[in-house]
């Protein structure tokens, strides 16, 4: 898989400035019809077509995101020419490769340039290789607990490490809390992209898209690449839902989709999985038995910002309801109370008889 380097990435992101500048400026509809580049003038297509490849590095992904996109979803996606529709001789273009195509628009992920990482995604799902990873179970969290600990990524991670003596840890990347980054403290860390919370508006918090590039040491192999991934939640009852994560993973060659492929390397692959959804399981439980003295006695924990994301979350636990989004509506609600709060300034002259009680003890 190819490596994803700190140059690499600050390179996509100036040119999703300037691919952003160019959508605003070409006029691109929200929903591109089949025969959306003919109504972009020419100079316009032209910079989007630029700004577009400059993100993909390589004309062979540009080729793979409009061949895709008009085989699997009938549709030109703009600034693609005939030329680059032309399907990869080796890829079959059946309802099982076109599958994950017709989920995420179903989800609500248009195949649009306007879109964030909307390029990236598609643009891999028209490659050759790709390896699927699923995984289910339950979990011992209700549907409002588990979205105020998505809420609050890097608080979740901050409590699984106070009662495991763990090392994950999770941080937003963005003002939006949309891009962040993880990693397990062992052997899996990323960069992520929340792309989607729901699907098409259902199930808010319970139906997500996230897409990402990744480091993972599995066996003798240290990989490096990337993945769309699916998780899909439903509360079975106040203090159980059962999850689906299915993992789209997309090898750069035939050696490596042919590793990935192996049933031994797709059982490790499971078992890391299986390993943080213990210690999911192992934090709540001892949690959830009444064991709060992690939690107190925590260094990290005990700074003002998360005494006050402690409170929130025991209110939660307690039958509080929480929405996705809950989160940074209170922030903004307790900034809003203090800037407008006014402080009370004691001294003796404000208060002597308050003074001459205590003399007088």
């Amino acid at each position: 898989m190819a490596c994803s380097t700190a140059i690499g990435l600050v390179k996509r992101c100036l040119c999703a400035l300037a691919l952003l500048q160019v959508v605003c400026f070409a006029g691109a509809p929200a929903e591109p019809a089949k025969d959306a580049s003919i109504h972009m003038a020419p100079i316009a297509e032209a910079r989007l077509r630029a700004a577009i490849k400059a993100r993909l590095d390589n004309d062979d992904d540009y080729r793979s995101l409009c061949s895709g996109v008009k085989i699997c979803l009938d549709m030109d996606y703009p600034t693609c020419k005939a030329e680059d529709q032309v399907p990869w001789p080796k890829v079959k273009y059946d309802a099982e490769f076109c599958a994950p195509y017709i989920e995420i628009t179903k989800r609500g992920f248009k195949a649009d340039p306007g879109v964030p990482m909307s390029i990236e995604v598609y643009a891999r799902l028209g490659r050759q290789y790709r390896v699927i990873y699923e995984n289910k179970g339950t979990l011992p969290l209700g549907a409002d607990v588990i979205s105020y600990l998505f809420d609050n990524m890097p608080f979740t991670a901050q409590l699984i490490n106070a009662y495991l003596d763990s090392h994950y840890e999770l941080r937003y990347t963005s003002s939006n809390r949309r891009f962040f980054s993880g990693s397990n403290g062992r052997s899996l860390s990323g960069d992520f992209y929340w792309a989607l919370q729901d699907s098409a508006g259902y199930k808010l918090g319970m139906r997500n898209l996230f897409f990402g590039y990744g480091h993972a040491k599995i066996l003798k192999w240290s990989l490096h690449g990337t993945a769309i991934a699916y998780l899909d939640m439903d509360e079975v009852s106040r203090n159980e839902l059962k999850y689906k994560l299915t993992a789209i993973v997309f090898p750069s060659n035939s050696v490596l989709n042919s590793i990935m492929q192996m049933k031994v390397f797709k059982s490790v692959v499971d078992q890391k999985i299986d390993y943080i959804v213990d210690d999911i399981k192992k934090a709540s439980g001892s949690y959830f038995s009444g064991n709060k003295e992690p939690m107190l006695n925590s260094a990290v924990l005990k700074s003002d910002e998360n005494v006050q994301y402690i409170i929130d979350f025991e209110n939660v636990v307690n039958g509080g309801h929480w929405r996705l989004g809950d989160f940074e509506k209170l922030q903004k609600e307790r900034a809003e109370r203090d800037k407008n709060s006014v402080p009370i300034i004691m001294n003796e002259k404000s208060a002597p008889l308050f003074i001459e009680k205590k003399k007088g003890k």
